[in-house]
């Protein structure tokens, strides 16, 4: 066992497990070479984890290809943690009826060491925002939701996770430096919610607010986004005090009181 950068202990194998697992988030199935080729590892040892994985449900072969792919037994581990996030399903209905008014995409994201993980989220078929998926993780500082809940996080967590990390430039709009962020925060405090004008992606836009928990503190955040120009043809204000009313009542769900 070998100690890492935070302290903590690292098993090898097991991390060689959870990067296999993870191998398989942009691929439906994958051979023993082409794990091996992705992971830089002997194909003895990616097939003596891949066994163990396979005989514990967490991988399965594919009868026609010999390939492997993610196991039943994920979705069953996957299902128990959809199952305990009650706010999900109580978000639900706010989320359509936004959705229902607007006929675009809404999203409700939470968040993780600096990064937002959209838990949920509302479309139709000729959606445009291309981004996003359920269970997909982007970065805090140029999303909407993201720059919604960091506005009312603590500094510490900012510098830890956010700050004091290179800054990605995704658009010709993604805010790359600390002081630029920092402004743009204090606005989203000023204001209320934040918008993301294309910083994640060319041609999107969209408008946030902040869900917060029973002890004030942000817990996760509702948006809704629009292809480029659709927006202007809104009442921006009104599109803002929408999204505010839906994310406040769903803090009320969580315990929230103003």
């Amino acid at each position: 066992m070998q100690k890492t950068k935070n302290e903590g202990v690292s098993v090898q194998s097991v991390a060689r497990v959870l990067d296999i697992i993870k191998c398989f988030e942009n691929a439906n199935e994958l051979g023993i070479s082409e794990l091996s080729e992705r992971m830089d590892l002997a194909k003895s040892t990616i097939y003596g984890l891949v066994h163990t994985l396979a005989a514990y449900g967490y991988l399965e072969q594919s009868e026609q290809n010999k390939k492997y792919r993610l196991g039943l037994k994920l979705f069953e581990l996957g299902n128990l943690v959809h199952g305990r996030i009650d706010i999900r399903w109580e978000a639900k209905p706010w989320c359509q009826m936004l959705f229902d008014k607007y006929k675009t995409t809404v999203h409700l994201a939470a968040y993780s060491e600096g990064d937002v993980v959209y838990i949920d989220k509302v479309d139709n078929e000729s959606s445009l925002v291309n981004y996003s998926r359920v269970g997909k993780r982007g970065p805090m500082y140029c999303t909407g939701v993201g720059k919604a809940i960091l506005a009312y996080l603590p500094m510490e967590y900012l510098k830890k996770y956010v700050l004091t990390k290179p800054f990605q430039k995704l658009t010709d709009n993604t805010i790359t430096t600390r002081e630029g962020l920092l402004e743009e925060l204090e606005q989203v405090r000023s204001k209320g919610y934040a918008i993301d004008n294309e910083e994640i992606e060319a041609g999107l836009q969209c408008i946030a607010a902040p869900i917060f928990n029973h002890q004030h503190n942000p817990q996760m955040a509702l948006s809704v986004s629009f292809p480029l120009g659709r927006l202007q043809n809104l009442d921006i204000d009104e599109v803002a005090r929408d999204v505010l009313y839906y994310s406040a009542q769903i803090s009320e769900r969580l315990g929230y009181i103003a």
